[in-house]
């Protein structure tokens, strides 16, 4: 089979789609044969060496998380899918090697989630990490009917999930981009947007129940000033002192600083298809490229100018 694969951790990154084995999945798992994948940004900085610490297992590693497709065939121990199921998801790109972006993958049976036949593969590769962070965001930035919410880096694959979930959940939403996209964010239901090139932070507006950080570049003295009393600032990229330090912070009843770690949770996927079948979801895919242009897309994901997502097309 062919796979997007890279042989050290290095920056620029040497990809090259290689001719591979096919994965036989293990114990627990099934193997899907992937029809659509998308790119997000951890899987390139992963590669450069940006995460080497938190990185499990050797090289050579084949690129990609996100994933929709077919199963072909699953292991003892996975009963929850059967060959001939549509299914969508992500893998942990920390510690895996065998990755997504290559015409079949071994998938633990927990991180692949059924797939509608209403829902194409496409969509559903787009949807599948960036929804599940966003979600995860919304959940951990309590945010219900009534809050109101800052999303902060709002046009990008995350942001412009976290505008629509926030919104489907009763929210009022208020987004940060550049100007030249707050149409695009508007007609996804942003109440409200800040172009942050011409407003400084300081003078943007305050009182929010809830922070959903997605570039994300919020000073802690920034966070605190948008926010309520009891508001809660949550970030995609969590750092030590959000683990070792905020806990407890937390407790004194101020802001209230978290972060997002994702694991395969059934409800939050859930959640995801229900929005899409009710018209309140889409995400948005500013390109596609096949498997063999996988490389073009990595370097347009890393302009850091993307609108929505970047996918590829397997095969």
């Amino acid at each position: 089979m062919r796979a997007l694969r890279y042989q050290t951790f290095a920056d620029p990154v040497d990809l090259r789609v290689e001719d591979v084995p096919e994965p036989v999945p293990a114990a627990g798992e099934v193997l899907v044969r992937i029809h659509a994948a998308s790119v997000n940004p951890v899987d390139w900085k992963i590669a450069t060496g940006g995460f080497r610490l938190l990185v499990r297992g050797g090289l050579p590693r084949t690129m990609g998380s996100d994933f929709a497709g077919e199963v072909i065939s699953s292991s003892a121990g996975s009963t929850r899918l059967a060959p001939g199921d549509r299914v969508f998801g992500f893998v942990d790109p920390f510690t895996r090697t065998g990755g997504t972006f290559a015409e079949f993958a071994a998938i633990p049976s927990e991180f692949a989630h059924r797939l509608p036949d209403a829902v194409p593969f496409r969509d559903a590769a787009a949807l599948a990490c960036v929804g599940a962070t966003a979600v995860t965001l919304c959940n951990l930035g309590r945010v219900t009917t009534g809050s109101r919410v800052l999303v902060n880096g709002a046009a990008g694959g995350v942001g412009h999930m976290a505008v629509q979930i926030a919104r489907a959940r009763g929210a009022t939403v208020t987004a940060t981009s550049s100007a030249t996209r707050h149409d695009f964010l508007r007609a996804l239901g942003a109440d409200a947007c800040i172009d942050y090139r011409s407003v400084p932070m300081d003078r943007w507006p305050q009182g929010f129940d809830a922070v959903l950080d997605c570039v994300p570049n919020l000073p802690r003295a920034v966070q605190h000033k948008r926010l309520r009393r009891g508001g809660s600032y949550v970030t995609t990229v969590p750092g030590p002192v959000t683990f070792l330090l905020d806990p407890l912070l937390n407790l004194l009843g101020g802001v209230q600083r978290r972060g997002v770690m994702l694991q395969p949770d059934a409800a939050v996927m859930k959640e995801i298809l229900g929005y899409v079948a009710q018209g309140q979801l889409r995400c948005s895919i500013e390109q596609e490229f096949p498997l063999s242009e996988a490389r073009s897309a990595i370097e347009r994901s890393r302009s850091g100018r993307v609108q929505g997502k970047i996918l590829l097309r397997v095969p």
